[in-house]
């Protein structure tokens, strides 16, 4: 059983993912906004933040920022949720340190799977996938400017 935060401000969403997550068998809690995910990664960092890119206030991308370059829950690894489907967000995500970037919408089975394998990923392969994914989708970005949408 894994400690997970999740971070998203459609109540509807965030109580989904948390159903889902909860009957996998995990102790999740949920907030709404950037600011309440930085104060709550700092006295109590989960194994897992589920990160909603666009949220009011501080975005997915700004928390991000602030827990690499800050070192707040260093341990903690970072899964995006976001509607956010384009190849730059994709390498954005990467680049800034999400160990896996998930779009909406999801199917239920789909986000265990994809949580249960950044659990059980090593930190060291993280970091190897996170950078071959930041290629891949800087890569695939070119070529959606070049060829539009």
């Amino acid at each position: 059983m894994a400690r997970i935060l999740i971070a998203e401000d459609d109540s509807d969403i965030r109580r989904i993912v948390t159903h889902v997550l909860v009957e996998a068998g995990h102790d999740v809690s949920a907030v709404k906004d950037g600011e309440s995910v930085v104060e709550r990664l700092t006295w109590a960092p989960p194994d897992l933040l589920i990160l909603d890119i666009m949220m009011p206030g501080q975005d997915g991308y700004s928390v991000l920022e602030e827990m690499r370059s800050q070192e707040v829950a260093k341990e903690t690894k970072v899964l995006v949720l976001t509607a956010k489907n384009r190849e730059a967000d994709v390498e954005r995500s990467y680049r800034l340190g999400a160990s896996f970037h998930m779009t909406k919408p999801f199917e239920p089975d789909e986000l265990v799977e994809a949580t249960r394998r950044v659990l059980n990923t090593s930190d060291q392969d993280l970091e190897a996938l996170q950078e071959q994914e930041a290629d891949k989708a800087r890569l695939l970005s070119q070529i959606e400017s070049v060829f539009g949408d």
